[in-house]
């Protein structure tokens, strides 16, 4: 499966994509009944973003990404966070190895369209514990909403691709297509939750936003980074504020690798 390319991403990744919010977290950590012992393995991490989450309530994470840079933007975080538990490596789902039965929960955090899904939710059966669980997370993006200043935003980036959907109603793929795949694999008692976040953005986190995105990443758009900048900030000038609200959906859909270890619904 053919990869888009995050490079120059990592840094804007970073700081500019909005955290998973603590509900989200707490409800994890109840499902997945996690603890410090138990063991978790993020997928397609990135620089961490579930996985510098997860490292304080669990006793160790195993982070894997094939992109360095992202690896090494995580390590700094992690650095930072005096988090010494997660561990980084570059790999991919699709061929790591991973001892059968030796992780509790694995994650992938807006991941699952980029990876061989047949090929990695089957290796993930088998690394997970009898009692262990999937969670697949992810969030709207920047231009889901029906807010003026996404309408404007949204006929700004129009021209630099031809895939762009108006509503961007892709959610991070959605919950029913991860509830099918996760059955077809076949994990037990599979739900989803959801949650919002309410963000502000500021001109500044607009664009960093979309740097952070293989689509609008400076390495995708090259000599016409500085066009792309231009007509994203003249997209906002009308506004007179620096201040552009959000409410963004977000959410995850769990399984579990045996029935008798499902949650409270």
């Amino acid at each position: 499966m053919e990869l888009k390319s995050f490079k120059s991403t990592a840094e804007f990744y970073s700081r500019f994509r909005v955290p998973y919010p603590g509900g989200l977290i707490a409800q994890l950590e109840k499902d997945a009944n996690l603890n410090n012992t138990c063991v978790v393995l993020d997928v397609a991490t990135g620089p961490g973003r579930l996985a510098l989450r997860l490292a304080p309530i669990v006793g160790k994470v195993l982070a894997i990404d094939i992109d360095a840079e992202m690896l090494r933007e995580g390590a700094a975080k992690a650095r930072a966070l005096s988090l010494k538990n997660v561990q980084w490596v570059q790999a991919r789902a699709e061929s790591h190895e991973i001892e059968a039965d030796s992780v509790d929960l694995v994650t992938i955090g807006e991941a699952i369209h980029r990876l061989d899904q047949d090929l990695v939710l089957g290796h993930i059966r088998n690394w997970l514990t009898s009692s262990g669980c999937v969670a697949i997370a992810g969030c709207y993006g920047i231009l889901h909403g029906s807010q003026p200043w996404q309408d404007s935003l949204r006929h700004a980036v129009k021209r630099w691709t031809s895939q762009m959907r108006q509503d961007d109603s892709r959610r991070w793929r959605g919950e029913d297509h991860d509830t099918a795949r996760l059955m077809q694999a076949g994990f037990q008692d599979v739900v989803n939750r959801s949650f919002s976040i309410p963000h502000v953005w500021t001109r500044e986190s607009i664009l960093g936003n979309l740097h952070s995105t293989s689509q609008f990443s400076i390495s995708a758009l090259g000599e016409q980074i500085g066009d792309f900048d231009k007509s994203v900030m003249i997209s906002l000038e009308a506004y007179e504020t620096d201040q552009f609200p959000q409410t963004i959906p977000c959410g995850y859909t769990i399984g579990w690798k045996n029935t008798q270890y499902g949650p409270e619904i």
